[in-house]
This record gives structure tokens, sequence and C-alpha cells, in this order.
């Protein structure tokens, strides 16, 4: 055998070794948009998804189905929606364009509200559909009351706001920035609780539903569990480098999943930063790169299944399990 076909081998079978790693085979997959997806969330128990292109309306999807219920937009001119957002209840939903917000109702898909902000990052919505936060460029998020049309509490950074979340139980959010910071907020006072520093921007963060726990990632650098009451790390996710584009904590709070960028997903244990399982999207050929980032995930509401969404408009049901 020449050098050229043993470096071929060698690499091949590398290729092997790692994909028997990974679990590979997902229970079901559907195509939501062929031409690949700017931005997309589901709801909590993983039937809704609601997902958008790049500069297109969004579409809300019965997952289970394969149903198109919806198509929003905020304004003929629709400069694309950039973030959206289901509540726990699965009754309402937000989207946001870049200088906008809109509240739709997911059963009619009658819009309830509108509201204009300057330069919208990120949004998430409150269990029962009544409030929001948002973050903004403008080095700030709002907890915004979504039926009175008012911000109840404005909650700053040294820096551009890239991501926020909200506890299920109504009790926190928490808000990363480019200031490296991870702050969580008292959702009745206003307050900071606490504040977590990381060595680069910080773009992924994520509550548990009973505020316990709390994910905070910066961009290529460390991700951290954090208990919310005492403010001390719980465990350091084992990756260097690691960017998460998706993340989403069992219904129980004990696991959490997180996507990266490479179409991998991964499952870990909050208490001990412990990985679990690992699922990857195989890939067509050795030379080939078709993977897509993960920008959505959810647990089924049993937490025996979880849904992802790739940029590449496909979804897809996996079974939980560990290696």
């Amino acid at each position: 055998m020449n050098c050229g076909l043993k470096i071929i081998f060698l690499l091949f079978l590398v290729a092997l070794l790692a994909a028997c790693q990974y679990e590979s085979h997902s229970e079901k997959v559907w195509t939501h948009d062929e031409a690949g997806l700017f931005s997309a969330s589901f709801s909590k128990d993983g039937t809704l998804a609601l997902v958008a292109a790049s500069g297109a309306p969004a579409h809300l999807i019965d997952v289970a189905n394969d149903n198109h219920l919806h198509e929003w937009q905020h304004t003929e001119q629709n400069a694309g929606i950039i973030a959206s957002a289901i509540s726990s209840n699965n009754k309402f939903a937000i989207t946001a364009e870049s200088n906008s917000l809109a509240l739709w109702e997911t059963k009619s898909g009658k819009i309830i509200g509108y509201w204009d902000f300057p330069t919208i990052t990120d949004v998430a919505i409150s269990e029962n559909g009544r409030r929001a936060v948002i973050g903004m460029e403008s080095n700030k998020a709002y907890y915004f009351d979504l039926y009175h049309g008012r911000v109840i509490h404005t909650f700053h950074h040294d820096g551009v706001v890239n991501t926020v979340a909200l506890s299920n139980n109504n009790q926190y959010a928490i808000t990363g920035g480019n200031d490296q910071y991870a702050n969580l907020w008292d959702l009745e006072t206003g307050e900071r609780q606490q504040q977590w520093r990381q060595n680069f921007k910080i773009y992924n963060v994520a509550l548990s539903g009973d505020g316990r726990y709390a994910l905070s990632n910066a961009s290529l650098g460390k991700a951290k569990l954090w208990d919310t009451q005492s403010g001390k790390m719980l465990s350091q996710l084992p990756m260097r480098y690691m960017t998460i584009s998706a993340s989403a904590f069992s219904p129980d709070g004990n696991t959490i999943l997180t996507g990266r960028p490479n179409q991998r997903i991964d499952l870990w244990d909050v208490k001990s930063g412990d990985l679990l399982n690992t699922w990857l999207q195989p890939k067509g050929a050795l030379w080939s790169n078709t993977a897509a980032a993960i920008i959505a995930l959810s647990f089924s509401a049993n937490g025996q299944y979880f849904f992802s969404e790739a940029s590449n408009g496909t979804a897809q049901k996996w079974k939980v399990s560990r290696q």
C-alpha cells in the first residue's frame, strides 16, 4: 500500500472510531426549511417549533405532524425574524426583528401586541406569556409587561447584551453580554442577585425551570454551571474552546443539553459536569462538510426524548440515553 493510500485508510479508521463514540440515529427527522434557518425556538415540551430563514417570516410548526400552523411577519418590509420564544403553556409566542417585537396567539395566529425597540438581540417569554425579557445592543435588557406594554425593570450591562433567559417559575432572569458577565436578576425587585465573570463575551445562558441552576458560556471559552442561591460554581464542562449555540435544561433540572456549531449535541450532568452522551449527525462522506449549527433544543415533557433544530433547516427527535 502506497503512502497516500495509507494516509486515507488511517483517516478513515480515525473517523470510524470517532463516530462509534456518538449516537447518530434519531427517532424522526423533519425538514422545516430547505433553504436553511437563521433563527429557531421550541416550546418547552418540544411540541411546537418557531423557525425563520434569513430575511423571511417566521413559521409556527406542529412538530409531531410537521404541520405549518401560521406564518408571521411584523411589517410589509419584513427585515427578518432574528429571535423568537414560545411560552411554556404553548398559548403565546414572541418574535423579534432587529427593531420591533410582536406577541402572537398560537391557536388563532392573531397578533396581540406590537412594539418598537432599538437593536434587539435576543428574547425570552414567561411561562404564561404575560412578560418577556428583551436583550439589546444598547447595553441593557428590559423586563417587559406584554399585556400592559410597559417596562417593569431595566437590567444594565457594560456592553451589548447578547443572550437572555427566564426561569419557568418567574423568579429569575439571566443576561449575558460583551462585558464578559452573566448576571442573574430577581424579577420581583429588579435587583442583581449574582454576577459571574468569564474571560470572553457571553453568548449563551440558560436557567433550569425552577431557577436553581444556571448555565453561562463564553464564546470559544468555558461553559459553567452555577447554583443560583449561593452563586457558587457547580461544575465546569470539560471541553476547551467550547462555543454553545443552543442549550436546554431537562424538566427535573439534573441534566442539560448543549448544541454546537458543528451539529454536535451533548448531554451533561449538572452537578458533576460529567458528559453523559453525545449525538452527532453523520456526514455523507469522510471529506464532506455537511455539518450545521444546532440553533434550538428542547426536552419532551417527560424528559425521555429531546428535539433539535439545525441551521440547515433539519429538525430531529432523539431518544435520551446515557453511554
